[in-house]
């Protein structure tokens, strides 16, 4: 089973072309008299548990495109596990005159859902344009959910565009819906929340351990309880909302909101992964998780770096892993004020500074980060200083004072440099450019496995 996992649509292109290549020569009428019936349709003597795994790897249109492999295949995408409705050309809707029961999205949802056969649903994901309009029918797909003991619920609606006047609001649907019992992941974007929809979904979803919401309006307060081991809330609007966490199994958050004193932790005490705005190192955080975390991602607009060099940070044994994410590119000299930060992590192992970029993605770790070229600091043709086409730097170690003892070093050696080529002359010329760069190189493949460089 670990070779079809590896490599799924590699066995569909395999079969396929195993039976394009018996087709024609049935068409030529080659061998038509020797051939069995097992030689002309190989796909058909698959085990249906190996078709099901492979079609729920495979976009919905492409799954009900197999049915053309072969006659036993043409219904088989129907039992699929996974549902997965995505339009990328929801930005090209005219919302002023959209309309649910004339949109052809929204026809083929209805139409795959009736033809469903599949008794359980593993992830039902929906990605199209939705207004508050299409209330019952959203409600009828979510109910549709609920039948199928979904497993992972995914809802995007894209409605937040511009204004929040169209947004697909939660209570409308919760108020409708039955309790998903076998929830355990749920994903919610470009919504209007309330407190109370979560913890509806927090109380009547019992192995319910993952949360994520992005790019949401929240209405009230939020109070996060029960067994919940991921939160995730990315690019939202909270207005004067607080969340206030109580969670014993919390295990990993996620919150890029830098107001101070919206985050709140009541009872974390696993608390391992923390994704966080400046802001949330302000309020009640040393106290509750500061001494268990094992990773943290900190985010800083470049407006308030000075607010992490001037406060440090609180006090954190157990920290690994530290990512600082600021918003404006390298220059010289900044790794010196760092120094006395990494101090409150003494068994600090990695630190990385990223610069210039902001979330977008869903991440675990911060490798997915998207860059986004600011003070025209942009492609690598560019021949400006390198430091300023720098993306990321990487230190590690077996504890904060290797890490602070390789931190000196390169900075001394960038500043040596630079005082003596002048590297603050912009534009530089190509040759100086690439002179920096070399240098830079050798003192990352001198220092391998313990620097890391990467350039924009």
């Amino acid at each position: 089973m670990g070779i079809i996992y590896l490599s799924l649509y590699h066995i569909v292109l395999y079969f396929f072309s195993q039976y394009l290549s018996v087709y024609s020569k049935l068409m030529d009428g080659s061998d038509c008299n020797k051939r069995k019936k097992s030689e002309s349709d190989r796909i058909s003597e698959l085990p249906d548990e190996i078709i099901y795994t492979i079609l729920s790897s495979l976009p919905l249109r492409q799954a009900a495109a197999t049915g053309l492999l072969s006659h036993r295949w043409r219904h088989l995408w129907k039992h699929t596990p996974n549902l997965d409705f995505y339009d990328k050309h929801h930005i090209l809707i005219n919302r002023n005159s959209w309309r649910a029961e004339k949109c052809h999205r929204v026809k083929m949802v209805n139409s795959v859902l009736q033809s469903h056969q599949a008794p359980f649903i593993k992830h039902f994901t929906i990605s199209i344009y939705a207004s508050k309009s299409a209330h019952s029918t959203i409600t009828k797909w979510l109910q549709f959910a609920q039948s199928r003991q979904v497993e992972r619920l995914d809802l995007n609606f894209n409605s937040m565009t511009r204004s929040e006047r169209r947004a697909v609001v939660l209570e409308d649907l919760v108020r409708e819906t039955r309790p998903m019992k076998y929830l355990k992941a749920l994903s919610l974007a470009a919504m209007k929340v309330s407190g109370q929809d979560i913890s509806y979904f927090l109380k009547t979803s019992p192995l319910l351990r993952e949360l994520n919401i992005t790019e949401s309006s929240f209405t009230s307060h939020l109070h996060v309880s029960g067994d919940l081991e991921i939160l995730r809330l990315r690019e939202c609007i909270f207005r004067k909302s607080v969340i206030e966490i109580s969670a014993p199994h919390l295990y990993e958050v996620v919150y890029d909101d830098a107001k101070p004193g919206a985050l709140r932790f009541k009872n974390a005490p696993r608390l391992a992964i923390a994704s966080l705005g400046i802001g949330c190192l302000k309020f009640n955080f040393a106290s509750t998780v500061s001494s268990h975390l094992q990773k943290l991602i900190l985010s800083i607009p470049y407006s308030k770096s000075k607010i992490l060099l001037r406060e440090g940070l609180p006090f954190m044994p157990n920290l690994k892993e530290l990512y600082v994410v600021i918003s404006r590119v390298h220059v010289h000299h900044c790794l010196e004020p760092v120094k006395s930060i990494i101090s409150a992590c003494p068994h600090l192992q990695m630190f990385t500074f990223k610069f210039n970029m902001y979330y977008k993605d869903d991440e675990r770790c911060p490798y997915k980060y998207e860059y986004r070229p600011i003070h025209g600091y942009g492609p690598s043709h560019d021949f400006r200083c390198p430091h300023q086409r720098l993306k990321m730097l990487k230190f590690r170690g077996s504890c904060a004072t290797d890490i602070i003892e390789l931190m000196t070093y390169v900075s001394v050696c960038f500043n040596a440099y630079q005082q003596i080529n002048n590297c603050n002359t912009l534009p530089m010329s190509e040759t100086k450019g690439q002179a920096h760069m070399v240098h830079m190189q050798q003192l990352m493949s001198l220092l391998t496995h313990q620097v890391e460089f990467e350039f924009r």
